[in-house]
């Protein structure tokens, strides 16, 4: 009998090297002081808001033509490809930390409040004394600097005041991404067994394989060349604006006049790593996300015809995809039952325990594990100042959304998931109303809003396609547990190393910092909180009916997909249609969609993998252009934005 490809790689399992676990980390404090000046300070372009990263894509090309060349030239340090992709693997985990949607926006957090409090806006009065001071910069001289730039850290004045606050969250996310990592062990045993594919997995995988078609497939390499052409015309343009462009980027369309206009904005973007990437979905889900999204917009319309026209407001379609979130991960658990309990007679030591020898944690380690971090993240919360019942319910509801997030990467693979502020605060405060909740909870809650702005770098489906990329490439999974820890724990301390070197550097109030950082990470959730203070929301029966209805046609589409194989709607897809960041590749994925129910339909199996190399060479193409486009803007300090969205009338 054959071996699955699965069992196959077992047998041959290889340790972790340490010479790439030493690359790995002496490339960790690079790449987060990377990501501080092009994400941050310059927001010249955004790594890590797409579910692969252009930077760790262009690394993995760069490794695999080192080791062609070290092939000719010193055959004894090759590096394998578990050694490669061990260093991959560590820089995806380093990157999703440090990047645009988790410390970047924890380290604005703490540092605005105190600095920003006027006379005019109160702050000091209505907000600061409900605020945990031990998690915020509150030290005036520190905060001076660091808002004026030109200034080093390396100095003890400066650093001492931040060892408080930063140790506290260092602690706090060490624990986040340890419960995560054991959460993402204890299912990724069941959801081998529904034979998910972990698309996202697939791109770097296919071009590290030994004896890859990537590279001899003049389609590749065509597709490569067309994409990283587009993106050095666009940064011809930047440097000199008289050249002509291509303007792929966003551009919001919107309609004039009543009942159109109700729609909202209508994105159009034509990014080529947006196709690369949506050939990689089912054709049901493709078609799915781009039904739904016109679908809604058509609901708002209808809805503005009837004389509701509040921003948020009926029919509610953010909070039908709240809901959506919710029923997906009821239908996951509920899948996942026998497994479970399997899982869990093995923590307990019982008859019929779960077979986890070749697991990434043992079932005991993972399950109590994740249960220490849900207390320990608890009890964080509850010594900041939140209620018991707050804090319970707030992760409760945070971990039910990453679970879901995690499952539909793992299943689907999605460009981008984005669920835009209304994540567990706001389901708690539409179903309670605000003036359920004590001050010091509301003002905890700002304090996470980095896990809650746009779940989108999340380390747990990191986590599940690192584990993937692990097993299909031969390294031991237990060991790499332990590198892909160790990398977080390093990355969280290169993360706030690098915007303490960047910023004080740089300054917060100086013409040199051009990214949002300032009103999106430091001042919305201040803003935020104090509204919620000031005048505290109603209970929303709307929002916690949207609620109720997406969770329920969600479990209703996801019965009907598995009872009838004619069934054309994605649970997924409907789930998608409030998605700010998914929603703007909404046009690639129509045309791929159509591309490839052509290719399928008129030359089969045969055609869609000949085909499947050019879209490959569109996502590594635009990637390594882009990397090497942010290696020029540092270099001869250009600060250009090579992409940005405009507004347009229709």
């Amino acid at each position: 009998m054959s071996k699955r490809p699965e069992q196959a790689n077992k047998d041959v399992a290889e340790s972790i090297s340490a010479r790439a676990v030493i690359i790995g980390l002496v490339l960790i404090p690079i790449n987060a002081w990377w990501l501080a000046q092009i994400e941050y300070v310059r927001y010249s372009d955004n790594a890590t808001t797409s579910a692969l990263f252009f930077n760790c894509v262009a690394l993995l090309l760069v490794l695999i033509g080192a080791n062609g060349l070290l092939l000719r030239v010193a055959p004894r340090f090759v590096f394998s490809r578990g050694e490669i992709l061990t260093i991959y693997i560590m820089l995806v985990v380093a990157s999703a930390l440090g990047g645009h949607d988790q410390l970047q926006i924890l380290f604005t957090t703490i540092t605005w409040v105190f600095r920003n409090a006027t006379p005019e806006n109160g702050w000091a009065d209505e907000l600061i004394p409900h605020i945990p001071t031990h998690l915020v910069m509150s030290e005036p001289a520190a905060l001076e600097k660091l808002y004026m730039g030109d200034t080093s850290i390396y100095t003890t004045g400066v650093v001492r005041p931040w060892l408080a606050p930063l140790g506290w969250w260092t602690v706090f996310a060490g624990v986040f991404v340890w419960t995560l990592y054991c959460l993402m062990s204890i299912f990724r045993k069941q959801w081998d067994r529904e034979r998910l594919n972990y698309p996202i997995a697939e791109a770097p995988l296919e071009v590290s394989a030994p004896n890859t078609v990537l590279f001899r497939s003049s389609l590749f390499w065509v597709a490569f060349g067309l994409a990283a052409t587009i993106q050095f015309i666009r940064l011809a343009h930047n440097i000199w604006p008289y050249m002509p462009t291509l303007n792929i980027g966003v551009h919001n369309y919107v309609f004039k006049g009543m009942p159109l206009s109700a729609a909202g904005a209508i994105p159009i973007s034509s990014y080529p790593f947006s196709y690369g990437m949506a050939y990689l979905l089912p054709l049901q889900l493709a078609f799915s996300v781009w039904f739904f999204f016109f679908f809604a917009r058509l609901e708002m319309i209808l809805a503005a015809m009837m004389g509701f026209t509040q921003w948020r407001g009926f029919p509610y379609i953010q909070q039908q995809g709240v809901g959506a979130y919710l029923g997906i991960a009821l239908f996951v658990v509920w899948a996942a039952r026998d497994h479970l309990k399997r899982v869990w007679q093995g923590a307990i030591g019982g008859a019929g325990r779960a077979d986890d020898e070749d697991e990434p944690l043992p079932s005991g380690v993972a399950v109590w594990g994740f249960l220490a971090g849900v207390v320990v993240l608890i009890g964080f919360s509850i010594t900041a100042g939140m209620s018991a019942l707050g804090a319970i319910a707030f992760f409760a509801i945070f971990l039910t959304t990453v679970l879901t997030i995690t499952r539909i990467r793992a299943e689907l693979g999605l460009p981008t998931i984005e669920l835009y502020q209304v994540g567990a605060d706001d389901v708690l405060q539409n179903i309670t109303g605000g003036a359920a909740w004590a001050k010091k909870d509301l003002a905890v809650m700002s304090l996470y809003f980095w896990l809650v702005r746009t779940h989108r770098q999340l380390p747990m489906p990191v986590h599940g396609d690192m584990m993937r990329i692990g097993e299909q490439s031969g390294i031991k999974l237990r060991g790499l547990s332990g590198v892909i820890l160790a990398a977080s724990l390093v990355a969280i301390i290169a993360a706030f190393w690098a915007h303490l070197h960047v910023v004080y550097q740089t300054g917060y109030e100086s013409a040199k910092f051009t990214g949002p950082a300032g009103w999106a990470f430091g001042n919305d959730p201040w803003r935020k909180l104090d509204s919620w203070i000031a005048s505290p929301r109603e209970p929303q029966y709307g929002a916690t009916g949207a609620y109720l209805y997406g969770v329920g046609f969600t479990l209703f589409l996801a019965v009907m997909r598995t009872q009838f194989v004619w069934w054309p709607f994605h649970p997924v897809g409907y789930l998608a249609s409030g998605s700010f960041g998914l929603f703007r590749m909404w046009l690639p994925i129509f045309l791929t969609w159509l591309i490839k129910s052509l290719l399928l339909r008129y030359g089969g199996l045969s055609a869609y993998r000949t085909a499947r190399p050019f879209f490959f060479g569109l996502i590594f193409g635009e990637f390594s252009a882009a990397f090497v486009r942010t290696v020029i803007d540092l270099v001869f300090n250009l600060a250009c934005r090579c992409s940005g969205p405009s507004l347009q009338p229709l």
